[in-house]
């Protein structure tokens, strides 16, 4: 699992998120989604829609992504590569 705050560019090690139904549900369905095809290169975000600037963005992680990690940032690679 890797995590990064955007905001300050930096990875961070833990998050709480505290979801509506329907985010929680939205996620759900999008990892679901994801899941069915692991290696592909989508990724999806979920919004607050009452406070605009809020989102989760999620992509599935795997060993053939790492491989060819020049597809990612550089704030990306440094995470991704973090042990």
């Amino acid at each position: 699992m890797r995590i990064i705050d955007f905001n300050k560019q930096r990875s961070i090690k833990a998050v709480s998120l505290y979801l509506t139904e329907d985010e929680a549900s939205q996620l759900k369905e999008e990892l679901e989604l994801l899941l069915k095809n692991p290696e592909s290169n989508d990724h999806f975000h979920v919004y607050d829609v009452k406070n605009p600037g809020r989102e989760i963005s999620c992509s599935i992680i795997t060993e053939n992504k790492l491989k060819n990690i020049s597809g990612y940032n550089k704030l990306e690679q440094q995470v991704l590569t973090e042990k």
